[in-house]
């Protein structure tokens, strides 16, 4: 369970919307068109299972056999509450989501279990299918005594990613088009991936390079925005300029930035990731033969090493999470902007519009013709790339989390945007970040801090409780 340090109380259960308040907090985030199966297992304790939600397609005898097999070592009491958790689910009826949950049924009964209860959660009403026609208002789990208890024992169950907003996606699309211009400037200007304009505004930490468009000095300000005003975090990371967002995205899709910022974001020290940083160019450069400028410090080499270790999820650790989730924070908006600008499944609609609507805010006139002349370059290959480097940035940071699951979902989606943009290259094969977080989860699933609730991800006070933008 995703709680923090304080010995563990005990949490009772004395309604269904305890137990559908009590999910978010076992899985460590809102399940969305998902199915969760919570078993009670021996110790009075539970069990939440998180699995692919059956289509009339599926065979519940084989889906039973697999549940089986995952349970064959758990300690579990023979029974089953299984919810199902669905976009679709309406007020007007839960028809689609009945035929998944009698998959269930039949599947659980399969294994060899008793079904309690079969219930369907939806954005905005819950069901218990023995009374289908009762539909109740999602406010009563949100406000059940096991969700307050949760809260207050430090749990943090992750919010909908920003993505799934409307309002966040149009925001998402209107600044599209701007941030993928910044980005392409900062690749192409006089060959710098670092050109003079694309500054970031506020004060240098100490002991980072002090030039402005140095990628550690432009995630070290985006994230203490972040950490700044938590509650409206989406807000603050639409508040920096399309330069410094083209600084983050490029940031993650250099190979050594990378390295150093997931250190930065592990340890909690920018000025060691600097460190880190320079021993890691000094490294490359002599294992290509060349001649560094100057010798690494005998610090920036041992930080060096400290990084590639910190980084495979093998240092004494555990990470910081503060710093962690604020950079997971920036990254998902990097990912929804992104999204907005290159994928090829979005809807361009809502890009075209976004790009109109921002054309207008910047007061263009209505005889002018802006967007013919600036839209980004019609070869989405580059901007797709660093996209999946973003997504798979997301990847490495749910591993440090202990949600390996949910780092390979999102692997899936950089081969998925891969293949849909007609890229010539995989993201996989290679050095990049996608082969990096594949590469270390082969080795090592789940770092040892994950094990432990004291060290576990949220951590103590990680983040501010129930806080979110959607409120």
């Amino acid at each position: 369970m995703t709680v923090s340090h304080e010995a563990a109380d005990t949490v009772r259960i004395r309604s269904t919307e305890d137990l559908l308040a009590l999910i978010p907090h076992q899985v460590g985030r809102q399940p969305r068109n998902t199915s969760v199966l919570f078993f009670p297992v021996a110790g009075a304790s539970a069990l939440c299972l998180s699995m692919n939600s059956p289509t009339e397609d599926t065979d519940p005898y084989e889906l039973g056999a697999e549940l089986a097999e995952v349970l064959a070592r758990v300690r579990h009491c023979g029974e089953v509450v299984v919810t199902v958790y669905s976009d679709h689910a309406l007020e007007g009826g839960v028809d689609r989501e009945a035929v998944a949950a009698a998959r269930w049924e039949c599947a659980v009964e399969r294994a060899g279990l008793t079904v309690l209860r079969t219930l369907v959660v939806g954005p905005q009403h819950w069901w218990d299918l023995a009374e289908p026609d009762r539909a109740l208002p999602v406010e009563l789990i949100r406000d059940s005594a096991v969700n307050a208890q949760m809260i207050a024992l430090g749990s943090a169950a992750e919010p909908d990613a920003p993505e799934h907003d409307p309002r966040w996606r149009h925001r998402f699309a209107r600044r599209a088009p701007d941030v993928t211009r910044a980005w392409e400037r900062l690749r192409t200007d006089d060959g710098d991936p670092a050109p003079a304009r694309a500054t970031v505004p506020g004060s240098t930490p100490p002991t980072i390079d002090p030039d402005l468009r140095h990628p550690l000095t432009a995630w070290h300000r985006a994230v203490r925005c972040v950490q700044a005003d938590r509650q409206h975090w989406v807000d603050a990371v639409l508040g920096l300029s399309d330069g410094h967002l083209a600084l983050l995205i490029e940031g993650v899709h250099d190979d050594l930035a990378r390295d150093a910022l997931l250190y930065a974001w592990l340890s909690g020290s920018t000025a060691r990731a600097a460190a880190a940083l320079a021993g890691l160019r000094a490294a490359m450069v002599r294992l290509g033969g060349g001649t560094s400028r100057s010798e690494p410090s005998e610090d920036e080499i041992d930080e060096a090493l400290r990084c590639m270790v910190a980084v495979a999820g093998e240092w004494d650790g555990p990470p910081d999470w503060d710093t962690l989730d604020s950079a997971y924070r920036v990254l998902q908006v990097l990912d929804g902007i992104l999204g907005a600008g290159c994928d090829p499944l979005a809807d361009p609609a809502e890009v075209a519009a976004g790009s109109r609507e921002a054309a207008g805010d910047r007061g263009v006139s209505s005889d002018q013709e802006p967007l013919a002349d600036q839209e980004p370059s019609s070869d989405r290959r580059p901007l797709t790339a660093v996209a999946a480097s973003v997504v798979a940035t997301l990847a490495q940071l749910e591993v440090y989390r202990g949600r390996a699951h949910t780092a390979s979902r999102l692997l899936a989606r950089c081969a998925e945007r891969e293949g849909a943009a007609g890229a010539g290259r995989p993201v996989m094969p290679g050095r990049s970040a996608a082969a990096d977080v594949a590469h270390r989860l082969r080795r090592q699933p789940t770092p040892w801090w994950c094990v432990d609730r004291r060290t576990a991800w949220p951590g103590r006070g990680a983040w501010e409780r129930g806080a979110s933008d959607h409120g």
